[in-house]
């Protein structure tokens, strides 16, 4: 039973991990609390579920349209909300109720469409691998097979391109990338189509596996933003390690207690987190002058 509980809640971490990564590589170059990450979240699942269950397209054509669709929105919101408000000298607190306001109007905006209503994406019992008296489903599978890949395919880009070098040189010191002669506008574009690209992978593969309703952005967003506290703010690949812990801690929970413990037992990590080491598990404590850069 703990190791059943334990795999769900390993899998349930690697989905936090995914949307955890995007949002940290958001939020650590482009300095934004990027709420309308959960509503591309939210997007893209709705449009996935629309291709393959309303046109009934094949999965893979679904979710690279989906995916593709979220990879452009990102940008976009970037460069309608956060470029002219940043050009104006708005603080990070505008910047914040701006993004509030685009997941409130977008996630409205698909439940008018489609509904309030919980939608299932693949019905019916699924095909299941037992492994050691651990049973997971082809889709849990899938959900940590994507996960692996990404990571590391992520790490790589992050390490070894150009682009990677620009993102974290912008990340370490977004001024001096400037005075270096590098126009930052490519870089906010890749850094929001990667995270939004992050963000509708791991919706899609929880929609397949749990369901979709149009609440699932907020849940996700702020559980992949405990995740990224966790790790460590100011580092990317930390995230991943915040978003498995999480869900490992929340598999506990419901051992232990109920399901329904399991928001208030986040939010309680996140409180002791930013209480007594708001840096995180691998984050490096920085003085007051470099936090304000």
């Amino acid at each position: 039973m703990l190791l059943q509980l334990l795999a769900n809640g390993f899998i349930t971490g690697c989905g936090y991990a995914l949307i955890a990564l995007g949002f940290a590589l958001i939020y650590n170059t482009i300095r934004v609390f990027h709420f309308a990450h959960g509503a591309l979240y939210t997007f893209a699942v709705y449009l996935f579920y629309s291709l393959f269950v309303g046109l009934k397209l094949p999965v893979w054509l679904a979710v690279v349209v989906a995916v593709g669709a979220a990879v452009v929105a990102g940008p976009l919101v970037d460069e309608l909300i956060y470029a002219p408000l940043s050009k104006r000298g708005a603080s990070s607190l505008i910047q914040m109720l701006s993004s509030l306001g685009v997941y409130i109007v977008i996630v409205n905006l698909i439940a008018m469409f489609y509904g309030n209503e919980t939608k299932v994406l693949l019905p019916g019992v699924q095909p299941t691998f037992k492994l050691s008296g651990i049973i997971l489903t082809r889709i849990q599978v899938v959900i940590f097979i994507s996960f692996v890949v990404i990571f590391f395919v992520l790490h790589f880009l992050l390490k070894n391109s150009n682009l990677g070098i620009l993102i974290r040189a912008m990340r370490d010191n977004p001024q001096l990338v400037s005075v270096m002669g590098v126009n930052p506008r490519p870089i906010r574009w890749s850094v929001m189509a990667i995270g939004s690209g992050l963000a509708g992978v791991a919706a899609i593969l929880s929609g397949l596996d749990v369901g979709i309703d149009p609440n699932i952005g907020m849940t996700a967003f702020l559980n992949g933003a405990v995740a990224v506290i966790i790790g460590g703010i100011g580092r990317f690949e930390t995230a991943a390690f915040g978003g498995l812990l999480l869900g490992l801690i929340q598999s506990l929970v419901v051992w232990q207690a109920s399901a329904r413990w399991q928001d208030m037992i986040t939010f309680l990590i996140l409180v002791l987190f930013l209480l007594f080491k708001p840096e995180g598990i691998f984050g490096v404590r920085r003085r007051v002058e470099e936090s304000s850069l």
